[in-house]
């Protein structure tokens, strides 16, 4: 089915026209940059050129070189009598990359929050591999998980002082199944949610895909402003809310417990179910003290964990910490759609929590050194873009000088750098989040130098343009006073 986007739509998803160079290759590349963020999806039928230029109150040679720009591109294809249409083509239609292709091997995507597998990964692969035969002799349909993992993850649990039964685990295709799977749980068709402002994109996009209707908190210095949440659940019922309260995507932000308890109250007292992503928990890279696991505030809260952050992005293992009375309802709804996840999967993650967290620590350790490398090459190249140091996570949050984030991203792209521009991370406004850019260290030191280097050459691309249309406009306006 073909989705049409209005004139007005792509105006607002636009945002506002602050174009640093010509309009037509400005409004071409931020089409160009809401496909690769899946904001416009495959197959979308675009407004007219007349209908966008005058939503927008540009010219229509603007909006047809635009579109001209696009369909040489190959991402808009145009026929007598059907329109415009969005068109990812097969080898460029990941988010990682549009305007460059994953085939060029000289091109750096700053766009995946996951690490590289640590030392000591193949080991734990080599010690499942030992015991693979013992689990080839089951069937290796395992709706629930497999029985020794779900152990391990239960006494985690009740390690950290939440008393846990292997069956309440259910272990799941990572994080995403895990949101992915709650979501058609627990929602009915128009539901509202309650989420962050600014949160993981793709979680969002779950919970509206299964008919959630999302209620973004308004942007705060933190993401949880308790009289936000009180101000929302007194304006209208909502079934669950999806919060990230551990290192938050994106900006690295940890709940505290006075946010803790004032969510739990809330939440207990407008009957609304917590869904709580602690898939950043673990990754503690200064080893501050946090809070309890949320449900030892909310007993009634839904805990989602995830190996592919503390291990290997690879890894695609995660899982849901529920109550014991909603275990069998997930379980029900997870077998209409896949009877587990893989099996020998499992086994490597159960390995792993095995092995005393020799390989967690090492991983760890990588990435803190990689975070703090990628802080000193952007003070050193870049001291006008404001980095601040996140105790934990997988990514900077950075504040840049002026609203330029999907400029910037355009710009890098140009110079083999593919980035995730701060807008995608923000729910309730196309506009919002362009003061910010979310940088990822989860590569080598020598990827993060050279990367930043081309950040650096993208960012005085946008300042010239910015400086060029500047000029000319003060140009215009004194030649239109003489």
């Amino acid at each position: 089915m073909t989705t049409s986007i209005s004139a007005a739509m792509l105006t607002k998803l636009l945002g506002p026209k602050d174009f640093a160079g010509p309009a037509y290759r400005e409004i071409a590349d931020r089409i160009r940059l809401l496909a690769v963020d899946g904001r416009i999806v495959d197959g979308s039928r675009l407004p007219s050129e007349r209908e966008l230029a005058t939503a927008m109150g540009v010219s229509r040679t603007t909006t047809s070189r635009a579109y001209a720009e696009l369909r040489d591109s190959g991402l808009l294809l145009s026929r007598q009598g059907s329109g415009s249409v969005v068109h990812l083509p097969m080898a460029t239609s990941s988010s990682s990359s549009l305007i460059i292709t994953q085939d060029d091997a000289d091109t750096i995507a700053l766009t995946y929050s996951a690490p590289v597998g640590p030392p000591g990964l193949a080991r734990a692969f080599e010690s499942a591999a030992e015991k693979l035969p013992g689990l080839l002799a089951t069937t290796g349909y395992l709706p629930d998980g497999l029985p020794a993992l779900r152990e391990a993850l239960a006494q985690r649990y009740t390690d950290q002082g939440l008393p846990t039964d292997p069956d309440q685990i259910i272990v799941t295709a990572g994080a995403m199944g895990a949101v992915s799977l709650l979501a058609r749980t627990l929602l009915s068709q128009g539901q509202r949610v309650v989420v962050e402002g600014l949160s993981y994109p793709h979680a969002h996009e779950s919970l509206a895909a299964a008919g959630g209707r999302l209620t973004p908190l308004p942007l705060d210095d933190r993401p949880w402003s308790p009289p936000a949440l009180r101000a929302a659940l007194e304006g209208a019922p909502h079934r669950a809310a999806y919060i990230v309260p551990d290192f938050h995507n994106p900006t690295g932000a940890v709940m505290s417990d006075e946010e803790r308890s004032a969510w739990a109250f809330e939440m207990r007292r407008h009957d609304v179910v917590p869904v709580v992503d602690e898939s950043l928990r673990e990754m503690n890279l200064d080893g501050v003290e946090l809070p309890p696991v949320f449900a030892t505030y909310s007993p009634r809260a839904l805990l989602i964990g995830s190996s592919s952050k503390s291990f290997w992005g690879g890894l695609r293992v995660g899982w849901i910490r529920a109550p014991k009375a909603a275990v069998m309802p997930i379980v029900q709804a997870r077998m209409m759609d896949d009877l587990g996840s893989s099996a020998f999967d499992q086994l490597v993650f159960a390995e792993l929590l095995a092995e005393g967290g020799q390989t967690a620590a090492a991983g760890r350790a990588r990435l803190r050194a990689a975070r703090d490398h990628l802080l000193a090459e952007l003070a050193r190249e870049l001291p006008d873009i404001k980095a601040p140091c996140p105790p934990g996570g997988l990514n900077l949050w950075v504040t840049l000088p002026d609203r330029m984030s999907s400029r910037l991203t355009t710009a890098a792209s140009r110079h083999g750098l593919v980035l995730t521009p701060g807008p995608r991370f923000v729910t309730h406004s196309a506009s919002a989040g362009e003061r910010h850019l979310r940088l990822p260290y989860t590569q080598s030191h020598d990827t993060l130098t050279e990367a930043v280097r081309r950040l650096r050459l993208a960012y005085d691309d946008v300042v010239a343009n910015t400086a060029h249309e500047t000029r000319r406009h003060r140009t215009d306006i004194l030649e239109l006073i003489a």
